[in-house]
């Protein structure tokens, strides 16, 4: 199968499971929709992101050798899809340690601009809880953000926020 061509005309009319099912756990797959992830050919991008995140809930295994190499990809300027997927997908799993730093620094800037989708800012308290968790010395500035920006943001941000900061709290 061509994956690309795939992820460019039979996506459109199948659901992320079925398309899950026709790829599966199959980690040379796995390889070929990271390459094509954060290759910035729209529409290619994003639908492989979306069934990279997809899959990796289902076998998170598969993600396990890409965590540091998408912590590298996800600072450059990728579509909001992209982005979102590949964020999330991280969000369930641990952090390296040397990416821990710029997760951080990452995830704060995403929540201090306007302009970037509520998705990508729910994803990115989840970082920065996972950070907190294991640095809770950094879950004061994390919450004053977080707070800082809540009321200028969507009511899942604000709900979001609020989970978020509690669980932060208990730390």
């Amino acid at each position: 199968m061509d994956l690309k061509d795939f992820l460019t005309h039979a996506v459109v009319s199948l659901r992320k499971e079925e398309i899950g099912t026709i790829i599966g756990p199959d980690p040379e797959q796995f390889n070929a929709l990271f390459e094509l992830a954060f290759s910035r050919e729209m529409p290619v991008c994003w639908r492989a992101t979306w069934i990279m995140d997809y899959l990796s809930e289902l076998h998170p295994w598969l993600a396990i050798p890409h965590i540091e190499k998408i912590w590298q990809e996800i600072p450059e300027q990728h579509p909001d899809g992209v982005t979102r997927s590949a964020l999330r997908l991280l969000s369930r799993h641990k952090i390296p340690e040397d990416f821990q730093g710029i997760a951080a620094d990452l995830c704060l800037s995403w929540l201090e601009q306007e302009s970037v989708p509520v998705a990508i800012k729910a994803y990115s308290m989840e970082v920065l809880l996972k950070i907190a968790t294991a640095y809770p010395e950094f879950t004061n500035e994390f919450i004053t953000v977080i707070e800082t920006q809540a009321p200028h943001n969507s009511a899942g941000f604000k709900a979001r926020s609020h989970h978020i900061t509690r669980a932060m709290k208990q730390l």
